[in-house]
């Protein structure tokens, strides 16, 4: 296990007296060390959507905080997600994604099957005692819940699904599980922490200003409600103005309740996935550590129900989501930038929190929670 420097975390505190983060916990290197490995190795990532791997051999690849791993569909239906490094000199034995019988490292062939067994190792006959037996690329835990690919590195974690057994029924008349991936949009940032990323994601009070002529005309930040949730979620709902019903380009789900045609449907998994469901689409967000603690990537994903895939104007509808989705999360690079350069400041403390911040509140106290746990 990597040593963590202790790191005192500001109070908990109740919502109504609620405060930010204090500036030097987006900046500080030791906080950023300590957040690599109390949260993003030990707390349940979402790597991708379980279309990506609907088929066997199917396969893609993800790093996370400097761990490289595949996920893949075995011969036998089952995704797993595995080590990439392979067990001779440790170079990725896999990039990018596709479908494959097997995975050859390109350094010296070494060759894995689908379940990360060792099946082929040229020149190796005169290694006393080497079995290709009893080599096997670890297997990283994995679970899917509602579509999304979920993997954790600490083998000792809670399983995800029961501690999202209500989020899971609040979201049920959306039919998570059965959408598919349409788009993907890659932001790269090199300029602010990917806390503030987080944390401009879980609260509307925003729209009046950096969303006044997208968001806040349709979705009135005012109008947010809040659940009490003491877990790794976080879930909140945005009712339209005057409760008017939202446009759907495709066709719904029967069930979809009244209040769902007219409404933004929020959650977040922590620490680092956001979803907004609307009746006939789920675009969510996927933030992806990087190196340092002033970088990540922002990476967006739009999502249909499979039936949507055969209109015959899809891709000119798609187009249209990505433009909306561009528009918005444009206008919220904008937004953190501004907040990073403030934050950097000598003159920067920690600020009071609107009720409508309750998002941000529930974010930073689970926060609290895991990193208190290295000291």
């Amino acid at each position: 296990m990597t040593t963590t420097t202790p790191i005192d975390m500001p109070p908990s505190q109740p919502m109504e007296r609620a405060t930010t983060l204090p500036p030097h916990y987006y900046t500080d290197a030791d906080i950023w060390r300590v957040e690599q490995e109390m949260i993003f190795r030990r707390q349940w990532f979402a790597v991708g959507r379980a279309d990506q791997v609907a088929e066997a051999g199917d396969f893609f690849t993800f790093d996370l905080v400097g761990t490289p791993m595949i996920i893949v569909r075995g011969k036998d239906g089952v995704p797993r997600a595995i080590s990439a490094a392979c067990l001779h000199r440790f170079m990725p034995v896999a990039e990018g994604s596709g479908n494959r019988t097997s995975f050859q490292c390109p350094y010296h062939l070494w060759t894995y099957g689908l379940d990360g067994q060792l099946i082929g190792a040229p020149e190796m006959e005169r290694a006393e005692g080497f079995e290709k037996a009893d080599c096997r690329l670890p297997e990283i835990r994995l679970e899917v819940w509602e579509g999304f690919v979920f993997v954790n590195l600490d083998r000792d974690a809670e399983p995800l699904a029961p501690q999202l057994t209500t989020l899971a029924g609040k979201l049920r008349e959306y039919r998570l599980g059965d959408m598919r991936t349409a788009a993907v949009l890659d932001f790269p940032v090199s300029g602010w922490n990917w806390k503030i990323t987080v944390e401009n994601g879980v609260e509307s009070y925003h729209h009046i200003g950096t969303h006044r002529d997208t968001l806040e005309p349709f979705f009135p930040g005012h109008f947010t409600s809040h659940d009490d949730v003491d877990g790794p979620y976080i879930y909140h709902i945005i009712p339209t103005r005057d409760r008017v019903r939202l446009p759907a380009k495709f066709p719904v789900p029967a069930d979809l309740r009244d209040d769902q045609w007219s409404q933004l449907t929020v959650a977040a998994v922590q620490p680092s996935m956001f979803l907004a469901a609307q009746p006939d689409e789920m675009d969510w967000l996927q933030i992806i550590p990087g190196a340092t603690a002033d970088s990540h990537t922002a990476r967006w994903w739009i999502c249909y129900r499979t039936d949507a895939f055969d209109d015959p104007d899809f891709e000119t509808k798609l187009e249209g989501s990505k433009a909306v989705l561009t528009a918005v999360h444009l206008q919220d690079i904008d937004a953190c930038q501004a907040v990073w350069r403030g934050v950097t400041s000598q003159y920067a403390a920690a600020g009071r929190l609107s009720h409508l911040e309750k998002g941000v509140w529930q974010f930073d106290e689970w926060m609290k929670r895991q990193i208190a746990r290295a000291s």
